[in-house]
């Protein structure tokens, strides 16, 4: 009897634990400057506390630190979910992105002003929730692919910068076609380089801000302000009604845009300085044109959830973290043993359950929520919520980042606004998160 109360008393404080988790990582997402790396430097200062919490509300896991431990975490990998998905709000309604959402602020402003602002966020859950599954999926095949016996993790070290190289060139690539395409690959080329220098001094020179918040300022001023400036300048009339509908039945090519942003994202989550950003660029690379934003929406929501996923498995793969979340798993549960064979370590099943639970809840919470955002917004003058939304980020950026910050989003800013007067696509903004990683493996600190 006391076994059965005693799991009783874990999967009740496992479902606590990871529905707090969801209200939190709700909360950080649709604040943008909120990171979830934030919420993990913040638990692992104060676990102690959370600890003896835990320890109140179980008695019989008190003197248990590997059970408080595996807690603890999967309130984080919770957490990580439920921001993953809440953060596409504001990037679709507010234009402020995160380094995970940036490339999301251009085809959801385009579905916002198409009146489908609701059915961009709705897309994007889908694709978390099928990019969760699609992870799950993946995990045995990605240790075998990574660790032993095939042990690419290794293997593919020394090829990461030529890898980087042949990304940069393959985004570059995507200019080349139509009439003028020389032209065109010149001016990319050129974005490319403005945006990789703004990297580098922002990512690897003296800028005196947390590296965790330097992105915040960087990617809000390369892909948010800009869009704003830019809707801002062409507003007129109002914004379109926006439609309230739910999303037709899930179709093949939901799940094939869906199991390409989880691939992309299983790719980076073993890359070492690679992240959901990077992930989404693998992933819409000659195919968003082609899909559509809809379908590009469903990718980038795919990326979100199977990279935060997937980072944190791979510190059981290859011991090694990728994330600012697999770090306080790290630290929180311990370094893992070795994971061997078919079976899966029961931390990482708890971990896997609570980012699948934190998703199935918060991907329908999101889509609701976009909808109850969506019936007010097209009452709204345009210019006003390009103002409004323009003033929220600064002031954020204000807040969070300081003076350093708002400047860092005005010099990005004048980068972001250079591929739309020369008519070349956005993403190769990118560069100036690619660049700076290139460069630590060309040139290793010592």
């Amino acid at each position: 009897m006391f076994v059965v109360v005693d799991l009783l008393g874990v999967l009740a404080a496992f479902v606590g634990v990871v529905l707090l988790g969801v209200a939190v990582g709700m909360l950080t997402g649709l604040s943008p400057g909120l990171h979830v790396n934030n919420v993990a430097a913040l638990l692992l200062a104060t676990r102690g506390l959370w600890a003896g919490f835990l320890g109140l509300l179980v008695p019989d896991i008190a003197a248990d630190p590997a059970t408080i431990g595996i807690l603890l975490s999967s309130f984080l990998l919770a957490t990580a979910a439920a921001h993953g998905v809440s953060s596409l709000i504001p990037s679709v309604f507010l234009g402020a992105p995160t380094e995970d959402t940036a490339l999301a602020t251009l085809p959801g402003h385009r579905l916002l002003l198409a009146g489908e602002g609701p059915r961009a966020v709705a897309l994007a859950a889908r694709g978390a929730t099928l990019g969760t599954l699609f992870a799950v999926l993946l995990l045995v095949p990605l240790r075998f692919v990574l660790s032993d016996p095939i042990e690419l993790a290794v293997r593919f070290r020394p090829w990461s910068a030529l890898f980087l190289v042949c990304l940069l060139a393959a985004i570059l690539a995507t200019e080349f076609r139509g009439r003028h395409r020389i032209r065109r690959g010149l001016r990319a080329a050129w974005v490319q380089g403005l945006a990789g220098l703004l990297g580098i001094l922002t990512l690897r020179g003296p800028v005196p801000l947390d590296p965790s918040l330097v992105l915040f300022p960087l990617f809000s001023g390369l892909f948010g302000l800009p869009t704003l400036f830019i809707s801002l300048r062409s507003a007129s009339g109002r914004i379109p009604a926006q439609r309230i509908e739910s999303l037709r039945r899930l179709s093949w090519g939901d799940a094939r845009s869906a199991l390409r942003g989880t691939a992309a994202g299983a790719a980076i989550s073993w890359l070492p300085g690679l992240s959901g950003g990077a992930a989404a660029t693998l992933a819409s690379i000659g195919r968003r044109n082609r899909a559509g934003p809809g379908q590009f929406m469903i990718v980038l929501g795919a990326v979100s959830a199977s990279t935060g996923l997937l980072s944190a498995a791979v510190l059981f793969m290859i011991h090694r973290t990728r994330s600012g979340v697999a770090a306080g798993v790290k630290e929180l549960a311990g370094d893992p043993a070795a994971w061997s064979g078919f079976g899966i370590p029961g931390t990482l099943v708890a971990l896997v359950a609570a980012a699948s639970l934190a998703t199935a809840l918060a991907a329908p919470m999101a889509a609701r929520l976009a909808r109850r955002i969506a019936r007010r917004w097209s009452t709204w003058d345009p210019r006003k919520i390009s103002i409004v939304s323009i003033a929220v980020i600064e002031g954020l950026l204000f807040v969070v980042t300081g003076w350093p910050g708002v400047a860092i989003a005005a010099v990005a800013s004048l980068v972001g606004i250079v591929p739309v007067a020369l008519r070349v696509r956005r993403i190769h903004l990118m560069a100036s998160l690619l660049v700076p990683v290139l460069l630590t493996y060309l040139l290793p600190a010592p």
